[in-house]
């Protein structure tokens, strides 16, 4: 059975460096210590000096066990450091003390795993060089299996880091009890593509123009966007998960590599002249992308990042893939450009495998409410009616959103709510087999908007109140929509109902903005069907 990121009932010891669930084949993979590189990181010089400038996280979540990150700056070679994790702020109370490797070949970065911890309970952490010390990091362990105690999880997506400051993030960081906080894709941008306050100037890149395509370039980016302080303040408040869109790498990237609106080999698709293949840039974007992130990599799937969070008896969180493995876009990857390649049969956004792990677990799922952490929009998104506007999201795999969603129809499949990221608006819907109102119900959608990048008014060049008007007549299985507002949603899964919770700043222009709740829902169990509370 596969089980995600949970660790093997609690037995994580010493003798193991971690148990992780394997998305391919769905069965529990032990990988046993690397003992030649333990014995080797022993002989490494303990870290002197250094600074902590990116801050730490947590992530990976289980009821047991939590993977640790941090980077240090400064050093010249690998180095150890400590690690501490206690159950108080003061650390009178330390349960786990040990010596961690910041690696060279990783950018000087920290991934540890720490077990034996108890289920649903709050730990501290930080780390320590010989004469520095890094902030104090919280988590909280998630639920064990078969609690009905609720849950709660924040989404996020798209921070294009001069399209505006990361107040939202300093909103995310104030949020109380959440279990975890999902980033929905595009955590940096590979080139600057939006124009933000004056304050806000992305340099990285050889040209000093933010485009990055080696992978030292890929790590600079890293870098900066993980200097921003209320970015780091969300990553030491909660655990976190992070899933790949495209700007990870390069827009609208497929399987394939460039996007089909880009008809210039020598150009990538921000009309950029590349510099390094796709695929060597690809796999830049993807390695920069691990190390940046507090996660292990499958011992199986180096470059997988689809599988399951267990959370208790009332939630499992599904996360996809939604572009390393998929078909090109139809209609030449036009925005607002009719064809009949919709609907075309054996496109596939998933590809086979990762779609029959998918088509498996959800039906499979104990859990009360299934969460699906999609990238892209699934719900049809028309303009005009009944014509699809956007071939990059689910609607240009139609005939596969549907075969997916029929299939979970049929096995039973109650109270999935999906949470997704891309379209930089907020927006939620009730969601049907074919995307559309006309539909077959299986569920509703939350989409949290964006951190900090604009939307579809910008890309469209339609005002938003045109916009807003329009969607009741084209989409009116979209029963909300803001195209204004920067934001995230967090959503709760209960014994007796499901609440989304979407949250806007008042701007992302200034470097502090007020957050409110812009709009409350509620889900019954048994009911694919949202309220406005």
């Amino acid at each position: 059975m596969s089980r995600g990121f949970d660790d093997e009932g609690g037995a994580y010891s010493r003798r193991r460096e971690f148990i992780l669930a394997s998305t391919l084949a769905g069965v529990a993979i032990a990988a046993p210590a690397n003992l030649g590189a333990r014995t080797r990181s022993r002989k490494m010089p303990f870290a002197k000096g250094g600074s902590f400038a990116h801050g730490v996280s947590s992530g990976m979540p289980s009821a047991r066990a939590m993977t640790l990150w941090t980077r240090v700056s400064g050093l010249d070679r690998s180095s150890r450091l400590t690690l501490e994790v206690a159950t108080d702020k003061g650390f009178s109370k330390v349960v786990e003390r040990r010596q961690v490797l910041a690696d060279e070949r990783r950018d000087f970065t920290v991934h540890t795993r720490v077990g034996g911890l108890k289920p649903a309970r709050e730990y501290f952490y930080r780390f320590e060089t010989r004469n520095r010390q890094s902030r104090v990091g919280r988590f909280r362990t998630l639920p064990p299996a078969g609690s009905r105690q609720p849950v709660k999880i924040g989404f996020f997506s798209c921070q294009s880091y001069e399209s505006g400051y990361y107040t939202a993030h300093a909103a995310l960081a104030r949020e109380m009890d959440l279990d975890l906080v999902l980033c929905l894709g595009d955590y940096v941008y590979e080139t600057n593509f939006y124009d933000g306050p004056a304050g806000r100037i992305d340099r990285t890149g050889p040209n000093g123009d933010g485009d990055v395509q080696t992978l030292a370039e890929y790590r600079e980016k890293y870098r900066f966007y993980q200097s921003d302080r209320n970015l780091q303040d969300m990553h030491a408040a909660h655990p976190f998960i992070a899933l790949w869109d495209d700007h990870e790498v390069e827009d609208n990237y497929n399987s394939d590599g460039t996007s089909p609106a880009q008809t210039d080999p020598a150009l990538d698709n921000a009309g950029v002249r590349r510099r390094v293949p796709f695929e060597k840039r690809r796999q830049n974007g993807y390695r920069a992308f691990f190390e940046a992130m507090p996660r292990l990599q499958y011992p199986k799937n180096r470059d997988g990042i689809f599988g399951t969070v267990r959370m208790g008896a009332l939630a499992d969180l599904f996360l996809t893939d939604q572009r390393q493995y998929r078909d090109p876009q139809p209609c030449g990857d036009a925005l607002l450009s009719p064809c009949d390649e919709y609907d075309e049969p054996g496109r596939t956004m998933l590809g086979p495998r990762q779609k029959a792990w998918f088509k498996s677990a959800v039906p499979a799922s104990k859990a009360k409410w299934k969460i699906w952490g999609s990238q892209l929009m699934v719900m049809a998104l028309d303009l005009p009616a009944n014509q699809y506007a956007n071939p990059d999201q689910w609607d240009g795999y139609a005939a596969e959103r549907r075969e997916i969603l029929d299939h979970f129809k049929a096995r039973g499949v109650r109270n999935l709510a999906v949470v997704s990221g891309d379209i930089h608006t907020i927006f939620a819907g009730n969601l049907t087999n074919t995307g559309r109102i006309s539909g077959s119900p299986v569920g509703v959608e939350f989409g949290g908007g964006s951190v900090s990048s604009t939307g579809i008014p910008e890309a469209v060049n339609i005002p938003p109140a045109v916009l807003e008007g329009l969607v009741p007549g084209f989409d009116p299985h979209i029963k909300f929509v803001d195209f204004v507002h920067r934001g995230y949603g967090v959503i709760t899964a209960g014994r007796d109902e499901l609440t989304c919770r979407i949250k806007a700043v008042e701007t992302a222009m200034s470097p502090t903005s007020r957050a409110f709740d812009l709009a409350v829902f509620k889900v019954q169990p048994g009911t694919p069907e949202l309220e406005l509370a």
